[in-house]
């Protein structure tokens, strides 16, 4: 696969999650702060995104499994899902997020946990769409690192 054949499969990748409403504008605006003084910015926001992401869905099972929920801290934690998902441009689960939080208000336990389930699954399907947008990234660097030796004095 030549270097317009990678870019074009991640613009593809982007528009179709996009088209699924699983990532928005936000996305693509940290896209754009990565640089050459920055070429890994977006893999390192992206794994970020990853690791925060599954310890809060874990913190947030473990403690809507509980008899008496802390609705105070469960919406706590909630609220810093929704703020990072928001600005990660994860738009679903920022969706999802504003849901669990009226639960949590609620203090609807077993709607909360539902939506906790649905949060898991979102981020499953976005983890792995966002995997093979890695392994494009990976490859579209390589292809820029063998253009540009090519190109070099010698």
């Amino acid at each position: 696969m030549d270097l317009p054949a990678v870019n074009e499969g991640i613009a593809r990748l982007i528009q179709q999650l996009r088209a699924a409403a699983l990532l928005d504008d936000q996305f693509s605006q940290l896209l754009q702060l990565q640089d050459e003084s920055n070429p890994d910015f977006v893999q390192e926001i992206v794994e970020l995104y990853f690791t925060d992401s599954a310890s809060k869905i874990e913190k947030l099972e473990q403690r809507l499994g509980r008899s008496q929920p802390d609705y105070a801290d469960v919406d706590q934690l909630v609220h810093q899902f929704k703020g990072s998902s928001a600005s990660f441009g994860a738009h679903s689960m920022a969706q999802l997020c504003a849901k669990l939080r009226e639960s949590c208000q609620a203090q609807d336990q077993a709607g909360c946990q539902t939506l906790v389930l649905q949060a898991r699954e979102v981020f499953q399907v976005l983890k792995s769409q966002l995997e093979v947008f890695l392994q494009l990234e990976k490859h579209r660097k390589q292809l820029e690192r063998q253009a540009t030796a090519g190109r070099a004095p010698i």
